[in-house]
């Protein structure tokens, strides 16, 4: 059975390697990319089968009207929109992304009827924690979840390693010193490639096992998903 998967936020860290492995699978016919704006999609993602891209442009504050028209029923959804708040300029503008768009797109996706929606949100992310980051993805995750949608998980990596240099100093700086020491770390918190992000939650979103109304895909479950011996096949 072939499949359509649809990714928003495609263009991040974990986003790339989300499109780029998703077209590297048999059973993936087409892999629907939304953006703001126009792409070359062979310089966006080098490595993809360009030929499953679907580029469809839209327009970010019409997001949950627009991703429904275009979201086939019973396709695979995934979300790995997120920015910083120096990068938003406001908690606010911050929270207007991380959680109003990406809500905006769960919304069109339960309207739509998709078979499976996986969230990147963060380690810590909790509605109650006294971070405004983590309440933030908290509360996402949260209001997801209400929505009722047939299957949701919601994967939470610690730091990520082996994002572009986008500007996150305070993230540059601790994947330079925790790199070296990463493997003496406890999985619950060792850096993560984004490579591995994207591997362990298409890994997930296409097991007939992972089916649940709600579940949690740890920073440990993504490093234990994507050993050698479980490493997903292309």
């Amino acid at each position: 059975m072939f499949e359509t998967a649809i990714v928003l936020g495609a263009t991040g860290a974990v986003g790339t390697q989300l499109v780029t492995q998703l077209t590297q699978r048999d059973e993936v016919a087409t892999v629907i990319v939304l953006s703001r704006r126009e792409l070359d999609v062979s310089q966006a993602f080098p490595d993809a089968v360009a030929a499953k891209i679907s580029l469809r442009v839209i327009d970010v504050n019409k997001l949950e009207e627009q991703a429904a028209a275009l979201i086939p029923a019973g396709s695979v959804a995934f979300v790995a929109l997120g920015t910083t708040q120096k990068q938003a300029g406001s908690k606010a503008a911050f929270r207007a992304i991380d959680h109003g768009l990406v809500l905006a797109f769960a919304c069109a996706c339960m309207s739509a009827g998709v078979s499976q929606l996986g969230v990147v949100t963060a380690v810590g992310a909790n509605a109650r924690s006294a971070s405004f980051y983590n309440r933030v993805k908290g509360d996402v995750e949260q209001d997801i979840q209400a929505l009722g949608l047939p299957s949701v998980f919601f994967a939470r990596p610690s730091l990520l390693l082996g994002r572009p240099d986008d500007g996150r100093v305070a993230e540059n700086i601790a994947e330079k010193l925790l790199t070296p020491m990463a493997p003496l770390l406890p999985k619950a918190v060792r850096p993560i490639a984004t490579q591995r992000v994207a591997a362990a939650m298409i890994e997930v979103a296409f097991s007939t096992e992972q089916k649940r109304p709600m579940f949690v895909l740890s920073n440990a479950d993504m490093h234990s998903l994507t050993s050698p011996a479980r490493r997903p096949h292309s």
